[in-house]
């Protein structure tokens, strides 16, 4: 119980600090309600968010599905969290005075080879940069004990790995284009790069691997740091593609097959 209340206690207080700075500091600025009562429709949807997947997340992490289960699973079941995200800004966008796409997801496309160049560039170096980060963190935990020599890899990973390619594309386009829209575009513009990339992990909490955890928070904050500088959501979809491609296409299969050869 105590594992369910924490975390639900915390983004209760997150989403009451937010309604607080938007009426004090003027939190959502970016957003032009036309009216006070679409204003508090939006807080109690942003709370209705905020709490569902606080108990999606929580409930997943503490009984995580195993291969059988998620074998059994229908595929487009995978898809639920991201509809549910585009749903919730489907609804904000609305509420908030219907404002032109390209404002509301900061789609800027002015030059689309320098766009495309650096979202390859943020992609691949963020891998770079994880993977040093993740072996750093990895040797010293293993050191102190924090992780065992072999750690099992998560069920929700080997089953990915065994998809066909056509599904693995659909879920690395999905995740690029849903989660960016979302965690860049809409909650950093509003909240910033430290406490949307929090989010971002708690997101991700279900593999329940430390290394994974560390590295999906490395890469969220270079690419968040990418949409700080260029205001532009698109290297930052372009960038998320590339890693999850190289992940799920590359390195989860050798991993893999590495640590099945150890056994």
């Amino acid at each position: 119980m105590t594992l369910v209340l924490l975390p639900v206690t915390l983004v209760a207080l997150l989403w009451v600090a937010m309604i607080v700075l938007n009426e004090r500091k003027g939190l959502f600025r970016c957003d032009r309600f036309p009216s006070p009562v679409a204003k508090w429709f939006a807080y109690v949807w942003l709370g209705v968010l905020m709490m569902g997947l606080t108990l999606v997340v929580t409930g997943a992490a503490r009984q995580p599905a195993t291969l059988k289960q998620l074998a059994q699973t229908p595929f487009y079941s995978v898809f639920s969290l991201h509809a549910i995200l585009v749903v919730f800004l489907i609804v904000w966008w609305l509420v908030s005075g219907r404002p032109s796409m390209r404002e509301f997801l900061n789609i800027r496309h002015e030059n689309g080879l320098e766009v495309t160049s650096v979202g390859i560039s943020v992609g691949v170096g963020a891998w770079m940069i994880m993977i040093a980060v993740a072996l750093t963190a990895g040797l010293i935990l293993q050191a102190t004990g924090g992780m065992p020599a072999n750690p099992e890899p998560p069920a929700m990973i080997s089953w990915m790995v065994a998809l066909p390619i056509w599904k693995k594309a659909l879920i690395v386009l999905s995740a690029m284009t849903v989660e960016e829209a979302f965690f860049r575009s809409f909650l950093q513009k509003r909240i910033g790069l430290i406490a949307s990339t929090i989010l971002f992990s708690l997101a991700h909490f279900t593999y329940g691997q430390p290394l994974l955890l560390i590295g999906i928070t490395v890469v969220s904050l270079i690419i968040g740091y990418t949409f700080y500088r260029t205001k532009n959501v698109l290297p930052g979809v372009i960038a998320h593609g590339v890693f999850d491609a190289i992940q799920i296409f590359i390195i989860a299969p050798l991993a893999l097959k590495i640590a099945g050869a150890g056994m």
